[in-house]
């Protein structure tokens, strides 16, 4: 695991994934999230669930990971699903700035957003 992300993912049977992350997701540790997710096939999970309660800073690589899931449930048409939860204020703004929150659900760490 990269020094500045700390990753723990939770798998309930085959259909629901969940992930929590701790510290920050840029270029860096981008590469340890997707190791870490396609060690659990992820992409085959019918719920997949990122929980950025911890998370102090994300960079627009680190975005990269949730638009690839997102396109590939939207192409793949099984009903997949996509959650990213518990976003501070800060990481929730730049999933709305860069306008991901229209395609993915995601929501704030006070549950005002979804």
């Amino acid at each position: 695991m990269s020094r500045i992300l700390d990753i723990s993912v939770t798998q309930e049977g085959e259909n629901k994934i969940a992930v929590k992350l701790y510290g920050e997701l840029d270029q860096m540790s981008l590469k340890d999230l997707r190791n870490e997710l396609s060690a659990r096939s992820a992409e085959e999970a019918d719920l997949l669930i990122f929980d950025l309660e911890e998370v102090d800073f994300i960079a627009s690589a680190g975005l990269a990971i949730f638009a690839w899931y997102a396109d590939c449930f939207k192409k793949r048409g099984l009903g997949q699903k996509l959650k990213i939860i518990n976003c501070s204020e800060g990481v929730f703004r730049v999933f709305h700035l860069t306008m991901l929150d229209e395609v993915i659900d995601v929501s704030s760490a006070d549950n005002t957003a979804a």
